[in-house]
């Protein structure tokens, strides 16, 4: 092969991103297809996911040489060192790099790495689920938050989606505020009564997916003004701001920065200022250094810069530069077509 080439993977709850790029940070194909979290979706669906998202990077990049020097995939069900085992076995099933090139952890190790390009700092993920990470200047790293939709995952989507429902059958009952959720659950899940959601829930079920995507829901209704939407941002807010505090209190090198960098990933940042607002706030009662700061590169090419070190080669200013320079032009063309 006469260009080395890496592949880079982000997995969510939601969908799973493949990027195919050189070790000097030139951007040769993006492909994508559903969940990256084989604890939702088991082994064999995120195999085809990421056969799928692979296949149409390489399609993308028009290459007619299908292999790569490298891979490294940051996914959200890595936990343990038989979720990487997992992953690994999966990986080279495909049979599209060599056996000792496959690196593998968790989503956020990959976003932070996108998001500040290896500088120092944190990552927070608002998507399906939710988590914090950060690491300092020494290579010290710390987690928070990141345990599951059934122990944890406040300020997520899946949260989100979950508190809409509680309000709605709160305002229901009478014991809650009155909200524009109550409706609005009713449309979105197709129920003509509101008694019938626990036969929708617990009988029918709703995947993790399903519940997250009520989150828009809360969104929309708190850009309108409704209080018990706002009020449901506001709590995930602090929540969220918790994580980064735990992560800050964790780090002392963290600690003696003037200015924490904090880069927020995930679906919830499509959101805009009805999400990113009460962040904001939060963020400013609980740790007042840490600022939130534009991503510069997404997870899937933060997981291409570690597949770039991973092939052996170096991870320097002119590469991550070429990259960002790349992934920006490639945002503006996608915005004039």
């Amino acid at each position: 092969m006469s260009e080395q080439i890496v592949i880079g993977i982000d997995g969510g709850g939601t969908r799973l991103r493949a990027a195919l790029v050189s070790v000097e940070g030139e951007l040769l194909g993006i492909g994508e297809a559903g969940s990256g979290n084989y604890h939702d979706v088991g082994a064999d669906e995120v195999r085809r996911n990421l056969d799928t998202a692979i296949q149409s990077a390489w399609s993308n990049s028009q290459l007619a040489l299908r292999q790569a020097n490298s891979i490294f995939l940051g996914l959200g069900s890595i936990v343990t060192q038989e979720d990487q085992e997992t992953i690994r076995k999966i990986v080279r099933e495909l049979s599209i790099v060599p056996e000792d090139a496959i690196g593998v952890d968790h989503d956020l190790r990959v976003a932070l790495m996108g998001g500040l390009a290896g500088e120092a700092g944190i990552v927070l993920i608002a998507g399906t689920g939710s988590s914090c990470y950060g690491r300092d200047d020494q290579g010290n790293s710390w987690q928070a938050g990141g345990w599951g939709p059934i122990l944890d995952d406040p300020g997520s989507s899946y949260w989100l989606g979950r508190q809409a429902m509680v309000a709605a059958i709160r305002d229901y009952d009478g014991r809650g505020e009155s909200t524009c959720l109550r409706s609005r659950i009713l449309v979105k899940l197709g129920l003509s009564a509101m008694h019938h959601i626990l036969r929708r829930v617990e009988l029918e079920g709703m995947t993790r997916t399903e519940i997250a995507a009520l989150a828009r829901l809360v969104t929309q209704s708190a850009a309108e003004g409704d209080s018990v939407a706002c009020g449901i941002l506001k709590r995930g807010a602090v929540e969220l701001a918790a994580m980064v505090a735990a992560v800050v209190a964790s780090l002392e090198n963290l600690q003696s920065m003037q200015r924490i960098p904090v880069v927020v990933t995930g679906g919830l940042t499509n959101s805009g200022d009805v999400f990113l607002g009460p962040l904001t706030e939060a963020l400013h009662c609980q740790m007042p250094q840490a600022k939130l700061t534009e991503s510069l590169l997404p997870p899937v090419l933060g997981a291409a810069l570690l597949a770039i070190e991973l092939a052996g080669s170096s991870v320097t200013t002119k590469v991550s530069s070429r990259l960002v320079e790349a992934y920006s032009a490639k945002k503006e063309e996608c915005a004039v077509n």
